[in-house]
């Protein structure tokens, strides 16, 4: 595996090689490059991030943890993708496991 620069480089290949992600977690994935860009403006001594206040100017307790849960909630951490294939074998969501559980025990 190459080595990536930034940390924007690395999600959007995390991005590219997730099979499962669809229209539908678009929002979610630009939420994710833009924590990505943060963190690199921030670690690269970029003047951009100091020019909106929102925006932190040193890496705090939040940021990195806030993307790391990004991308756990798209199964692009091994945990994540631990949890998707969870969901995958439980067909018919929490109450059809239930119910399947409700009828071994009966």
């Amino acid at each position: 595996m190459k080595p990536f620069d930034t940390v924007l480089e690395a999600t959007e290949a995390s991005i590219k090689a997730a099979t499962h992600l669809g229209p539908m977690d678009s929002g979610a994935v630009e939420v994710l490059r833009s924590l990505a860009r943060t963190i690199d403006a921030i670690e690269s001594g970029q003047d951009d991030v100091e020019d909106d206040p929102r925006k932190p100017r040193s890496l705090d307790n939040v940021t990195i943890p806030t993307y790391l849960k990004a991308c756990d909630a798209l199964g692009l951490t091994p945990a994540g993708r631990v949890k998707l294939d969870e969901k995958k074998e439980t067909p018919g969501g929490k109450l059809a496991h239930l119910r399947s559980a409700n009828k071994r025990t009966a």
